[in-house]
């Protein structure tokens, strides 16, 4: 069953500033070109990745462990139980590490609540998704481990590509399907090759296309990257648990939305596209209006998620 929701209330002004800000810090040059990308992520990942806020520590209880060879953060609420498990994949073009960001909305999740472990997973291109994908999926394995509560995937960008493709080697592997998958602003496809993506380049305040692909690149290693492993909007998605997708329409990674639609009506898989006009990549990580109506929606797939 294909659903597909689009809000279509404008941007609030607060982030109409926000997005220009933007503009002026030239957010995207990030993305701008292979040699740039190259340097800025090399800049990034010698700083390291950003560990939980102070407020994050204050609010919730937080501990560090190491599954797979990856440093784990696990948050949880300081009393209440948590009766789901969210296991959240960062995102950042395999390439960028965690940032701030990510957790403003870990902590709406752990209020959900729930228990949210972040892995924080090698990064391209030392790495591509053949040496991450296993340490992803042993993680998986723990926190599923005997069934004792629902465990949610969920990623934004390209940890939302990952954690499509986590649910498809799971399946493949006849182990315990997750409650429910959720992909916010998912990089479905890393060849960028849908001809829409260059038209909404000149609107997208935070991604470019030249960059983005080399990092897809790095990414696929030995593989072409359009292999369902990298790109999902390739794979099957028959016999998958519920999938949300949230999409903003300002985000070049938008046109591969409509092919993964086309493959769930032919595969019969159950998704359900969350579209808001107006916003950018990954807009509910931001301290913006629309990304803490949005954050408290992800809240409430977690809930939902806790009686299968």
């Amino acid at each position: 069953m294909i659903r597909w929701d689009t809000d279509r209330r404008r941007a609030s002004l607060y982030t109409r500033a926000y997005v220009i800000g933007m503009r002026l810090r030239r957010d995207k040059r990030a993305f701008e070109g292979p040699g740039h990308t190259r340097r800025t992520a090399r800049k990034l990942q010698q700083s390291g990745d950003r560990g939980p806020t102070p407020l994050t520590r204050l609010l919730f209880r937080v501990e560090e462990t190491g599954v797979a060879g990856m440093l784990v953060w696990k948050i949880r609420p300081r009393r209440r139980r948590s009766p789901a498990s969210v296991i959240y994949v960062h995102g950042g073009g395999y390439v960028h590490p965690l940032t701030a960001d990510y957790w403003r909305l870990t902590r709406m999740l752990a209020k959900a609540p729930a228990e949210v472990l972040v892995p924080a997973y090698q990064l391209a291109p030392d790495a591509n998704v053949d040496d991450v994908l296993p340490r992803l999926l042993d993680l998986y394995r723990q926190t599923a481990h005997g069934g004792r509560s629902p465990v949610v995937l969920m990623g934004d960008s390209a940890g939302g590509a990952l954690v499509l493709t986590m649910a498809g080697r799971l399946r493949e592997l006849n182990l315990p399907a997750p409650a429910a998958v959720v992909a916010l602003s998912p990089w479905l496809d890393a060849t960028l090759e849908n001809p829409e993506v260059t038209d909404l380049e000149a609107t997208d305040p935070m991604l470019a296309e030249s960059g983005l692909r080399a990092a897809g690149r790095w990414w696929a290693g030995p593989r072409s990257p359009s292999d369902p492993l990298v790109s999902p909007v390739n794979a099957s998605l028959a016999d998958l648990p519920p999938l949300d997708v949230y999409i903003g329409d300002r985000d070049i990674l938008r046109p591969a939305v409509n092919d993964l639609a086309a493959r769930a009506e032919q595969d019969g898989a159950d998704l359900h596209v969350h579209e808001v006009t107006a916003m950018f990549h990954v807009w509910m990580t931001r301290a913006i209006p629309e990304g803490r109506r949005t954050r408290r929606e992800l809240a409430r797939l977690v809930h939902q998620a806790e009686t299968p």
